[in-house]
């Protein structure tokens, strides 16, 4: 994660930064993808939070939200955004560890949100391996990422995937893609389910 990032406390400020906002709105997304009342919904590579509260806001207090990241220093920016905004640490539960290995109960999350980290993972089958053992019989994996294009900010070039090659990636590995979404100028996002084993 993050494999092209130096400074992560620089990282984690660009990342909750009105900037992004301007063409990001986390709100907005989690409602797109369907996130309501009383849902479980697992934030992988939650990063220091910019998709989590907004999560937590819609799950209400009968719902949870879980925060996986391993690392540190965004922890510790989650933690701060957490207290800043008085969010209900009750809807949401961090986990502080790799993402394909994240010791969440088999088949607890209605909605598994994988926010532009796709590109960045390296063992993409062992990570979608286990955002399938997460998400519940039924429930929906999106995946939302950065469009192959040049553009000044984001992930270099180089490792960015497109829309197509995304799917085929989440076909390859036990999902199947059911449909997309438009979240932005600079991002795809695409819905995906488990196929039955």
């Amino acid at each position: 994660m993050f494999r092209h990032h130096r400074d992560f406390d620089e990282l984690a400020r660009r990342l909750m930064s009105d900037e992004r906002r301007s063409y990001q709105n986390p709100l907005k997304i989690s409602k797109m993808i369907g996130v309501r009342k009383g849902m479980t919904v697992v934030d992988m590579g939650c990063g220091p939070g910019f998709f989590t509260m907004p999560l937590a806001k819609l799950v209400g207090p009968k719902g949870l939200v879980y925060a996986v990241e391993a690392n540190q220093t965004m922890l510790r920016h989650l933690r701060d955004n957490f207290r800043k905004t008085g969010a209900n640490g009750r809807r949401i539960k961090i986990v502080h560890a790799d993402v394909s290995k994240t010791r969440i109960p088999t088949a607890s999350a209605d909605v598994v949100l994988l926010a532009r980290i796709l590109h960045d993972i390296e063992d993409k089958k062992s990570f979608l391996t286990e955002v399938k053992r997460v998400c519940k019989p039924g429930g929906v994996v999106v995946d939302l990422d950065w469009k192959k294009i040049r553009m000044a900010h984001g992930p270099p070039y180089s490792i960015t995937l497109s829309k197509p090659r995304s799917s085929k990636i989440l076909e390859a590995n036990g999902l199947r893609v059911t449909g997309s979404f438009d979240p932005g100028r600079y991002h795809y996002g695409i819905i995906a389910t488990p196929r039955p084993v």
